[in-house]
């Protein structure tokens, strides 16, 4: 044994005798006037665990905001999903945990992250903003942590979401190179810490996470934020076509992602199938039931084409409008919301209308697919009711935008 470390274990043993004897210390201490600036609260805390080996020093009460169940409330989920789900995704990114939803083209995996925030302001389900990153082999790390451009340094999503204590996105995560993907891991493997409280609410400064940013600088988490319940609540929310483990067979582009970055999903997957009170609250009547009845058809047939709630929609912007064309507004004038288009002599003509949309659909169709889709029953009924719609449309208008759709009016 080494000279220092025998003089060493002298030093402990003359130490821990003389604390032990309570009287001892006592006596040496009752003549002390004891203030705040003789006084350093570690040293008596450890006077105190070595005099006691069963003592335990005060811990915080909480190691959470005081107004954590005022941010829950803010962040109660609203009715866009069925069953629990998104009541589940809500408490998983209140949690903190890293929410990965995969599902085929147009489940409405995009449309459910978005809805979480507001986009540049705070609002959505969650009360937040959201950053997105569209993720594809060309994402480059300036993206996603920042660095320097032609035009200076950029920062990256990544950082600007955890300043902000905002979502951020990772649109079709698999699609990302697993190489540049790991430059998430630090902070996935962070977004659900949060720094240390004392018993009054207040923040330990030296306890707030951070991550590095692409110049190398340290981000404190929340440290843009102002409002403080946010400031901590920086979440993710990955989608996908496929689980990051296997390609699939249906969609290009696709990575099987390091399972480093996979386990930070773990645990809080969720597989989205169409939702068909989503889609009947957001379309139309004709225009679900004619989607429906093609979807029906195709999954039958493990068809590669299928109609996804982003088809839906568009079918329903394009039937909206020419229906308010047909409509017509008072007194043979133009409707007050349709859109005008006029031929190149300056007349007023149809615009687009929603059986153009489904023979434009049907034209990505393999031939025989196409002409046995035409023979469906189901479809070519569901097709032919446009021309019993137009009271339906009128309906449905008034109920979702509160106006009379020919005279303009509020109802």
């Amino acid at each position: 044994m080494e000279k220092n470390e025998i003089i060493q274990q002298v030093i402990d043993t003359i130490r821990t005798d003389i604390l032990s004897n309570k009287q001892f210390v006592m006596d040496v201490l009752k003549n002390v006037q004891l203030t705040e600036k003789n006084v350093d609260p570690n040293l008596i805390l450890k006077m105190m665990s070595d005099m006691n080996p069963n003592f335990q020093p005060p811990r915080p009460k909480s190691n959470a905001p005081k107004n954590i169940s005022a941010s829950k409330v803010m962040a109660k989920p609203q009715a866009i999903g069925e069953g629990t789900q998104v009541a589940n995704i809500v408490s998983d990114l209140l949690e903190g945990n890293n929410v990965f939803l995969v599902g085929k083209a147009g489940t409405g995996k995009t449309y459910l992250a978005e809805s979480m925030g507001g986009g540049a302001k705070e609002g959505g389900i969650m009360g937040q903003k959201y950053h997105e990153i569209n993720c594809s082999q060309w994402t480059s790390p300036i993206e996603i942590k920042g660095g320097q451009t032609i035009k200076g340094y950029q920062e990256g999503l990544l950082i600007k979401a955890w300043a902000e204590g905002a979502i951020l996105i990772l649109d079709e995560l698999p699609k990302l190179d697993p190489n540049t993907a790991g430059l998430l891991n630090a902070a996935l493997a962070e977004t659900a810490k949060q720094p240390s409280y004392d018993e009054q609410g207040n923040v330990y400064e030296d306890t707030v996470p951070f991550i590095v940013n692409g110049r190398g600088d340290m981000i404190y988490k929340g440290q843009d934020q102002t409002n403080k319940d946010l400031k901590y609540r920086f979440c993710v929310i990955a989608t996908g076509n496929t689980d990051m483990m296997t390609l699939g067979n249906k969609y290009s582009g696709n990575n099987r992602q390091d399972y480093s970055l996979v386990d930070r999903f773990a645990g809080s997957y969720y597989y989205l199938e169409a939702a068909p009170i989503t889609e009947m609250r957001l379309t139309y009547p004709y225009v679900y039931n004619v989607c429906n009845a093609m979807r029906k058809f195709l999954d039958a047939r493990d068809a590669l084409q299928s109609i996804s709630l982003r088809t839906m929609l568009n079918f329903n912007r394009t039937y909206e409008q020419f229906m308010l064309y047909k409509l017509g507004g008072v007194d043979g004038k133009s409707n007050p919301f349709a859109d005008e288009v006029y031929d190149n002599n300056g007349n007023l003509i149809p615009p687009k209308s929603v059986e153009d949309s489904i023979n434009s659909f049907l034209s990505m169709l393999e031939k025989n697919l196409r002409e046995s889709l035409q023979d469906d029953a189901d479809f070519r009924e569901a097709r032919k009711a446009e021309n019993r719609s137009e009271e339906e449309f009128i309906k449905v208008f008034m109920g979702k935008y509160k106006l009379d759709p020919i005279t303009g009016d509020s109802i």
